[in-house]
């Protein structure tokens, strides 16, 4: 069994409404959109309360109905939800299209000038918010919403820091939201208060601009910014809807996941998963081979269920880790 990770949790970051046109069907075509909720830190943390832990996500929402449905949505995940009301403002929204081969799946923005847009430094008391947590998780979706949220982020990193957290930190790059010469001077500012790095091997490369291998660029990662550990999700393509997903951790030694198969069910949220169960295996005190084969189980999982989170639990991934290949029915 996965022993519960000692200790809370606590996110800053956007979730929004996400619309999405029923199976594959693309946007111009759609009669119907299936209405969810998603966002990076609140999709981790939801998959981190999946396997046993508490958490708690820091965000700024419009007072109407869409703010109200979000914020249903942490609490229905048993997240604790510490809200910024604005009065009046709009929810971000995006929308999903699922790819089929050779056609790529879609996630379109329609956020600018969201209310989490207007995240500033000191709207929380981020020494209440942070007392008794055990660690603070932010992305870079977040720096990229605006001058705003990007200070607010380093802001709770930094107090975070100070209260004696462990601090995490997912690249998480999205070129439709900034370019990448913008995301790299924000991503540089803030890995200096950062103890969790999660990143892709093009995250790593845009970062230090190097195409080495990813092992070495975590290490030079560790070097110039003082990151404890990179977290290195690689998803392989094996087939037109079949992914083979894998985790590397780099720390003062490095461990390795096994490869897990995945049929692509939705494309969203396997990152996210991935960051929720690293968490969720840290903080449980597991080495970083353990940890890494327990987020690379999570993001397979993730591939295969609809929606942003992850609907599975600890006895899911060991499953998972006990026949990896499986797909007979369960009776």
């Amino acid at each position: 069994m996965t022993p519960a990770p000692d200790g809370c949790l606590v996110a800053l970051g956007e979730a929004m409404i996400r619309l999405s046109p029923p199976g594959h069907e693309r946007l111009e075509q759609a009669r119907s959109l299936e209405v969810d909720v998603g966002g990076a830190e609140l999709n981790a943390l939801i998959a981190f309360t999946r396997l046993g832990g508490r958490a708690k996500w820091v965000s700024r929402l419009p007072a109407t109905a869409l703010g109200r449905r979000i914020q249903a949505h942490a609490l229905a995940h048993r997240v604790e939800a510490v809200i910024d009301w604005e009065p009046a403002g709009r929810t971000g929204i995006y929308f999903v299209e699922r790819g089929a081969i050779p056609r790529p799946g879609e996630v379109l923005y329609e956020r600018a000038g969201s209310a989490a847009a207007g995240l500033s430094p000191g709207q929380f008391d981020w020494p209440a918010v942070l007392a008794g947590a055990a660690g603070f998780h932010t992305t870079g979706i977040t720096l990229a919403l605006g001058d705003g949220p990007r200070a607010a982020a380093l802001e709770a990193l930094a107090i975070a820091r100070r209260q004696g957290l462990t601090t995490g930190f997912d690249l998480n790059h999205r070129t439709r939201l900034w370019p990448p010469e913008q995301a790299v001077r924000a991503v540089r500012e803030a890995l200096p208060l950062v103890d969790i790095f999660f990143a892709t091997a093009f995250d790593l490369r845009l970062v230090l601009g190097s195409d080495e291998e990813p092992v070495t660029l975590a290490r030079a990662v560790r070097q110039r910014f003082g990151v404890r550990v990179v977290v290195i999700g690689a998803r392989r393509q094996l087939g037109a809807l079949l992914v083979e997903q894998q985790v590397t951790v780099v720390g003062d030694q490095v461990g390795s996941s096994s490869g897990y198969q995945a049929e692509v069910v939705d494309p969203v949220g396997a990152g996210d998963a991935l960051a929720g169960a690293f968490w969720a295996a840290w903080l449980a005190g597991s080495d970083l081979g353990r940890a890494a084969d327990l987020a690379a189980r999570a993001a397979a999982l993730k591939h295969t269920i609809p929606g942003d989170v992850l609907v599975a639990d600890a006895e899911d991934l060991e499953a998972l880790g006990s026949n990896p290949t499986r797909r007979s029915v369960i009776r």
